[in-house]
């Protein structure tokens, strides 16, 4: 089974413009892009500045090279306790959504964010019922404006996050049950280098139980120095990769697999190495 990979735009760290990020990916023998704007072109990452126009442009520039734009980045903090800055955010989201169709993509991506005013530190604050409640009714709402315009809501788990384990992902799907929202599912995201887990068990584990509603996998390897999960280029760490990249061929074929913290050089090695099993 042939691997569909992707790389984010941002770790082909060398591109400026979108044709040379274009001409990087499918160099590297990749044929998806999770695209952040923010990362790899803050210019043009406004919620004002994201356009139908713009979204055909990229369109035509990756399609050009052979490469999918499957994912659009818009991580920020959803759940932000700033009523303003929140507000901020959820219509920059809502803009990414509108557009995205225009760009080829039919996810926009987001991690679940903090109630910590302070920014992404931890805090237990983020695991308490009411938290999560809050946390489901800004995915509702932005599910909801999805389905208007076409465009599936991703929500990737992280380990400080309100969406923090598998059994909060299958809370939420149960709670927002809507074909417009998807798990990115990122087994490394879901880590706690307190009391680490096999990452290739918890892959497992999350497509027995909702492996239908995962719309992408991210794959970034580890190690874990001082109590500390430290991403690194596929093969350099700990991660089990042909074991997740198996399951995800036998469960999900063809599903967009996007590498994370790889970078340049190293994308085309794990392609090289992985792409097909």
């Amino acid at each position: 089974m042939t691997i569909n990979f992707g790389a984010r735009g941002h770790d082909v760290t060398w591109a400026r413009t979108p044709e040379e990020l274009a001409d990087g990916l499918a160099g590297y023998g990749v044929h998806n892009v999770q695209l952040a704007l923010g990362r790899s072109f803050p210019a043009l990452s406004g919620g004002g500045q994201v356009n139908p126009g713009m979204g055909a442009y990229f369109r035509r520039v990756m399609a050009d090279r052979g490469v999918q734009i499957a994912v659009m980045g818009c991580y920020s903090n959803i759940i932000d306790p700033d009523p303003e800055r929140r507000a901020g955010v959820l219509a920059t989201f809502e803009a990414y959504l509108r557009n995205a169709r225009h760009f080829g993509a039919p996810i926009v991506a987001t991690e679940t964010g903090t109630v910590n005013r302070e920014g992404f530190a931890y805090t237990t604050a983020n695991f308490t019922d009411d938290v999560y409640a809050e946390t489901a009714r800004v995915v509702r709402r932005l599910v909801e404006y999805g389905e208007r315009v076409g465009t599936i809501v991703g929500i990737e788990p992280g380990v400080n996050h309100p969406i923090h384990d598998l059994d909060r992902v299958e809370q939420l799907l149960g709670d927002v049950d809507s074909p417009f929202l998807g798990i990115v599912l990122d087994p490394t995201a879901l880590l706690d280098p307190h009391a680490p887990t096999d990452p290739a068990a918890m892959t497992d584990e999350a497509f027995d139980r909702f492996g239908d509603r995962i719309v992408a996998v991210h794959v970034d390897d580890y190690r874990l120095e001082e109590g500390k999960v430290v991403r690194c280029d596929i093969d350099e760490g700990v991660l089990p990769v042909g074991s997740i990249l198996s399951t995800v061929s036998a469960r999900r074929p063809h599903l967009v697999v996007v590498m994370e913290e790889t970078t340049n050089q190293a994308i085309a090695r794990a392609v090289d190495r992985y792409g097909s099993l």
